[in-house]
């Protein structure tokens, strides 16, 4: 690619000292966007499953999958080391979280921020869209900046190419005014629960299977029945998320079982994380093509290579492993 001239940056830099004033109109404002989605200023009606959202799969499990595979918990300063953006100009890297964090701070706490965000959007959703929406100066149609617009999966279809998006537009009177447009993937991030776990299909799958179990919490006169019911229902729960692992301790199993459920759901960590840091990668590449750079993702921090892990996992399997030495693995994973 050729770099952009120390000009260019200046008219790049004026620009970002603006605020995003404009539309996809050019002359209309301090500059326009090729913007093809919305935000919705009201929200839209829809029908919620019986108490699905307080279900323990939500409240508890994707939960704790949410809070673990966010980079800013971390309680060590592993994602500060090793996880880093390199071979890019300070410009482009300041360029990249002036717009992605929304602030002048340029710190790399405010992007794992930021991934923590997506990290626990893709747990609850399965899947997280956005748009990206490039601004341009009006006079010399310089890319200069870009937002972000998070998709409502509820409204998106999927295709090879690109992403129908048809939603709820506006409002007259009590009616919904849907809108329909094509959005390319070229430029969209698109996040998707991993492979690894089934992706999107399997965790909608498991969400249906989870409804069908019902309420947890059967209320009789009959105490007995009641705890039996529960008892019940997480026995079907845990089978529904076995090849997930385990988010807390499982009652009735073996110790070494209940080490291999540990190493699952790590391994539903780290297979989370590496959809979170690819979404940023396809952030990268379109800022690449913009400002001509070849910014690319290191990240190699311990125990987050999957294949690795999975290793780790056969291992323990085969009883190649003693439980010092696993459990000291999952510490390390989890500090």
């Amino acid at each position: 690619m050729v770099p952009i001239s120390a000009e260019i940056w200046e008219e790049i830099l004026f620009n970002q000292s603006l605020p995003l004033i404009g539309t996809n109109e050019p002359d209309n404002g301090n500059g326009y966007h090729d913007g093809i989605s919305w935000r919705m200023t009201f929200r839209p009606k829809k029908e919620v499953g019986d108490s699905l959202y307080s279900n323990p799969f939500y409240s508890i499990f994707l939960r704790d999958l949410g809070y673990a595979v966010n980079p800013s918990y971390s309680s060590s300063n592993k994602f500060e080391k090793d996880f880093k953006i390199s071979n890019c100009s300070q410009r482009y890297h300041n360029t990249l979280l002036h717009y992605l964090t929304n602030s002048g701070y340029y710190g790399s706490s405010e992007l794992l921020r930021i991934l923590g965000q997506w990290g626990e959007n893709l747990c609850y959703k399965g899947i997280v869209i956005f748009e990206i929406k490039g601004w341009y100066d009006n006079i010399s149609s310089q890319f200069y900046g870009f937002e972000l617009n998070q998709l409502d999966i509820d409204y998106c279809k999927i295709r090879k190419d690109d992403i129908i998006y048809n939603a709820p537009y506006e409002i007259d009177g009590n009616k919904e005014i849907f809108k329909k447009v094509r959005i390319s993937k070229s430029k969209c991030i698109i996040i998707e629960f991993p492979n690894e776990l089934g992706g999107y299909k399997e965790f909608k799958r498991k969400v249906e299977k989870i409804k069908r179990l019902g309420s947890k919490y059967n209320y009789t006169d009959q105490p007995g029945a009641s705890l039996e019911h529960m008892k019940n229902w997480d026995k079907q729960f845990n089978k529904i998320i076995s090849d997930w692992g385990a988010s807390n301790k499982i009652e009735d199993v073996t110790d070494f079982y209940q080490i291999l459920s540990v190493l699952r759901f790590n391994y539903s960590i780290i297979s989370c994380v590496h959809e979170i840091v690819d979404g940023l990668k396809q952030l990268i590449k379109y800022l690449n093509e913009k400002l001509k750079e070849n910014a690319t993702i290191e990240f190699s921090i311990n125990h987050y290579d999957k294949k690795e892990f999975k290793e780790i996992q056969n291992k323990w399997m085969k009883g190649e492993l003693s439980f010092k030495e696993v459990n000291q693995i999952i510490l390390e994973l989890n500090k």
